[in-house]
């Protein structure tokens, strides 16, 4: 789940990167993060499906606008670890 890990990237610069200490699906609509440094966050599956690079196909401009379709209505119903850090 590299939207994941771009959320992360965004919140803090490489260098200052906290440890995931938690990480609860909540299915079918949110997924719970925390890290060392006591952040939390609370991601919506339609936020991980628009920043998803499998979205990147389904993404259709609209006047000028990205649009990426079936996000509303999406869920989440299992994650499993990828290699150190990922999530799929």
């Amino acid at each position: 789940m590299s939207a994941l890990h771009r959320a992360i990237q965004r919140i803090h610069t490489i260098a200052d990167a906290p440890r995931l200490t938690r990480f609860y699906l909540n299915p079918p609509k949110t997924v719970e993060v925390e890290f060392a440094n006591g952040s939390k966050f609370n991601l919506s599956a339609e936020f991980l499906r628009v920043y998803s690079p499998a979205a990147d196909g389904k993404i259709r401009s609209v006047g000028g606008e990205k649009v990426i379709f079936g996000r509303r209505h999406v869920g989440i119903m299992s994650a499993e670890p990828v290699g150190n850090y990922g999530v799929r």
